[in-house]
């Protein structure tokens, strides 16, 4: 291995902890809501046929 190149399959101490963490506890109400968030954006990203909730803000216009 050259010194230049990096060994792209090293994963730190610290992220194995995070992960091992991710893995033994469970989610938070917040993390739970951040991640339902995502979901809606990138379903609305990558089919945008799809229907728009209809919002009271939007009615009448």
């Amino acid at each position: 291995m050259n010194k230049h190149d990096l060994d792209k399959a090293y994963v730190s101490p610290i992220d194995k902890f995070l992960y091992q963490f991710d893995a033994d506890h469970e989610k938070s109400a917040s993390q739970l809501a951040e991640i339902r968030k995502y979901e809606r954006i990138n379903a609305l990203r990558d089919n945008p046929d799809l229907p728009e909730l209809e919002s009271e803000i939007w009615r009448g216009f």
